[in-house]
């Protein structure tokens, strides 16, 4: 019975080790985990755009037939239709180049206002403002325009016509930390 006691103790053993070599290999590594999210989180760039009441063609001014001392008096108004505040300044081009425009002295001249003051004063084709003060978004900037046809225009004036084309150009205000 001693070798039946002990072949059974090491079928036994061996039984013991296989279970153990068994688990072992299964057995991993193993650690707490822990895991929190942001969600929904998004980016989104601003709109800039703007617009004017006075931007179909020859809508600001369209005058003929005047002469040595005539004016006119107009008013623009600019509206911010974006969603982020800017500044602007304003450049003058022409599509033609008569006397009108060319002679600074006595060709067409003008005078730009915010309210009462006094942004640009003299020949319309040097025209240029500087940039304005903030338009926030929904906003708007009302410019006058005084256009005049000086008393020395001459006789080589006459039957001449000028067109010429206003460019408003928005900036963006600079970024911010936010």
């Amino acid at each position: 019975m001693r070798k039946s006691t002990t072949l059974l103790a090491g079928m036994a053993l061996s039984a013991l080790v296989l279970i153990g070599l068994t688990v072992t290999s299964d057995k991993s590594s193993a650690s707490f985990t822990a895991t929190t999210t942001n969600p929904g989180n998004q980016f989104g760039s601003a709109t800039l755009t703007m617009s004017n009441d006075k931007s179909a063609a020859a809508s600001l001014v369209n005058l003929s037939n005047m002469v040595p001392g005539d004016t006119a008096n107009r008013t623009v108004t600019l509206s911010n239709t974006g969603n982020v505040g800017f500044t602007y300044t304003a450049a003058i081009s022409a599509t033609a180049n008569t006397k009108l425009w060319s002679d600074t002295t006595n060709g067409i001249q003008v005078t730009v206002k915010r309210g009462s003051t006094t942004l640009y004063t003299g020949a319309l084709k040097n025209l240029a403002l500087a940039a304005s003060p903030t338009v926030a978004a929904s906003g708007t900037d009302t410019l006058t325009f005084d256009f005049s046809l000086p008393v020395g225009a001459d006789n080589t004036f006459q039957t001449l016509t000028q067109d010429f084309t206003i460019t408003y150009t928005a900036t963006q205000l600079a970024g911010a930390a936010r």
